[in-house]
């Protein structure tokens, strides 16, 4: 152990694996011991963070050939797992007492194992910590345990082991090729293995058409298991993309069109947490953008938005949470004038609500101002216009018609106000640290700027910006005040892309079953059938002779009384030993 130093021990000290096991240890511990654990796990595995450098590495020997890298900290890496962190510690406010023990534990579990996805240095250990996350979501999903969200959690975890699966060929081809090491695909674009990574990466970075999973299981988990989902699964796909597909050009058109898409149907949204749902798509939209213009500017861009959504849609989904807890309803059409008696989680979500409609002031402005640099830089000048009108939708779904509808605008059904339960103050506290944060990114921009992969100079608050975001705000209030009445939800579905392959997905397993059904009727008749058969025809030896035109065969004995058994026996011992020694000689 000579060199084994307490400096190298704290650098070889995995966040990730610290949440993971404290998740394993809070799903085995009584309440009272669990509580505080909440806290403490996100806490531990922070400082644990804080103690890596460049230089921490936490290897593993996997064969002769095959070595696996835990912890690979560069600068990116390092960007997200600050956020993570931060994200972690919210969450674990945010949860405190209100979770259950499985809850609790697979939330710590799910954090811990996309931190592993961050760090990971190689392929294997990649995917082990991509699949682990998958399952552990699954249950965050599962966990309010009705009829809802237990369809909701089968059908993520389809959508996810076909991703992962993707992901994992692509891998083992990708390894078998090059090696085992993570890196850019721009020297396997168009072989196998670069489509089946980037189906695997666009399943969970929610690209249309693979992005149904994430508005169909995030609003049917609890309050705080949605805020957990909103946070790690899609910005790690953000991650992997920046880290391997950076700079390839039609992502840049891809993120528009999914920016504008995500925004369209959340206009359409009555269920809150479904419609924040189809923002995190169009929030998405921008950072995919972004990472298609690539160079320092666009992996900057990408990762400071990450960033920012991470913190402000957290809170806007804890202050969603905080409504459902306090009233039991989540539909905007049975909700109203909650500012009043939801003080805190009114002023909250209005802060959040602006800051990813791009306020300037707050952090959703310093970030997208940053991905608007770095799209015109590249000269995309129409794709720049397409996030424009995105975020359009985005102040007209989310700042103007939940803050209007359910917060501060009049109430004409007096249930609607009704709040069933108080908020607890843990809830209100991580809604106010977030805000607290966002706040603070959109006041020091330089700072923020600063904490990014290349430490991009920029300067956000140029007059051109600030007009840019001025007059969408304007452009966007007129016409929903104007026409206001047709603004005002309605409690009706909406048909996602998904419908396109469930409903014919679901008649093609039911043709499929009947098929199958067939066949086994089928056997099962003409087996009975044969094995009648076999029974009259050749369960009697004797039948076999009887009949037959040779005299030999009708003679033919069955009892062996002509034959010696020793004989018998002696020639099968001979041809037995003389096989031994034939497999002897050939071993030899």
């Amino acid at each position: 152990m000579a060199g084994f130093t307490a400096d190298k021990l704290m650098m070889m000290l995995h966040p990730g694996i610290i949440m993971i096991l404290f998740g394993i240890l809070v799903m085995l511990l009584p309440r009272g011991l669990r509580k505080p654990l909440s806290i403490v796990a996100p806490v531990t595995a922070t400082w644990a963070f804080l103690q890596m450098t460049a230089d921490s590495s936490l290897p593993y020997e996997l064969t002769p050939y095959i070595q696996m890298e835990f912890i690979h900290l560069d600068s990116l890496a390092w960007t997200f797992m600050l956020v993570f962190c931060v994200i972690a510690i919210l969450n674990g406010i945010y949860g405190i007492g209100i979770q259950h023990r499985y809850e609790c534990g697979m939330s710590m579990v799910y954090a811990g194992s996309v931190m592993g996805v961050i760090l990971a240095g190689d392929c294997i250990s990649l995917i082990v910590f991509w699949e682990i996350s998958a399952f552990a979501s699954m249950y965050v999903v599962y966990c309010k345990h009705d009829r809802a969200s237990a369809r909701a959690s089968f059908r993520y975890i389809l959508v996810h082991a076909f991703g992962g699966n993707m992901l994992l060929a692509g891998l083992i081809i990708y390894m078998f090729h090059y090696d085992n090491n993570l890196g850019h695909l721009s020297d396997c674009i168009g072989e196998p293995c670069f489509w089946l990574i980037a189906i695997g990466i666009a399943v969970n970075a929610a690209i249309p058409p693979l992005h149904a999973w994430l508005p169909d299981a995030y609003p049917e988990s609890t309050a705080t298991g949605t805020v957990y989902l909103s946070s790690f699964t899609t910005k790690a796909a953000i991650y992997l993309m920046l880290r391997m597909m950076s700079g390839m050009t039609d992502l840049v058109w891809i993120g528009a069109i999914v920016a504008i898409y995500g925004a369209c149907m959340a206009i359409m949204e009555n269920g809150i947490r479904r419609l924040l749902a189809y923002h995190i798509v169009s929030q998405l939209g921008m950072m995919i953008a972004a990472a298609g213009v690539g160079g320092a500017i666009g992996i900057d861009a990408a990762t400071a938005h990450a960033f920012t959504n991470i913190l402000f849609k957290g809170v806007l989904m804890m202050g969603a949470g905080a409504v459902i807890y306090a009233t039991g309803r989540s539909n905007i059409t049975e909700l109203g004038g909650l500012a009043k008696k939801m003080p805190v989680t009114a002023v909250c979500f209005l802060i959040s609500s602006l800051a990813i409609a791009g306020l300037p002031g707050l952090s959703g402005f310093v970030s997208k101002a940053l991905i608007m640099d770095a799209v015109h830089e590249g000269g995309y000048t129409i794709p720049a216009l397409m996030l424009t009108a995105g975020g359009v939708g985005t102040l007209l779904s989310i700042t103007l018609k939940i803050n209007y509808f359910v917060f501060f605008g009049p109430c004409e059904d007096e249930k609607a106000s009704e709040v069933e339960k108080k908020v607890p103050f843990s809830m209100n506290l991580a809604m106010i640290l977030g805000t607290a944060a966002t706040i603070a990114i959109g006041i020091f921009p330089d700072k923020f700027y600063a904490l990014m992969p290349y430490k991009t100079i920029a300067e956000p608050y140029h007059m051109g910006h600030v007009l840019e975001y001025v007059a969408i705000f304007i452009g966007g209030s007129i016409p929903f005040f104007l026409y206001l009445k047709k603004m005002k939800p309605h409690d009706e579905v909406t048909v996602d892309f998904d419908w396109f392959y469930r409903r014919p997905f679901n008649t093609l397993i039911q043709k499929i079953s009947h098929i199958i059904e067939g066949i086994f009727r089928w056997c099962g008749i003409h087996s009975g059938r044969a094995a009648e058969y076999l029974r009259l025809h050749f369960g009697d030896p004797t039948l076999w002779t009887r009949n037959s035109s040779s005299v030999r065969i009708k003679n033919f004995s069955f009892e062996n009384e002509d034959r010696l058994v020793g004989d018998i026996v002696t020639a099968i011992v001979t041809v037995f030993a003389a096989m031994l020694i034939i497999a002897a000689i050939v071993a030899r």
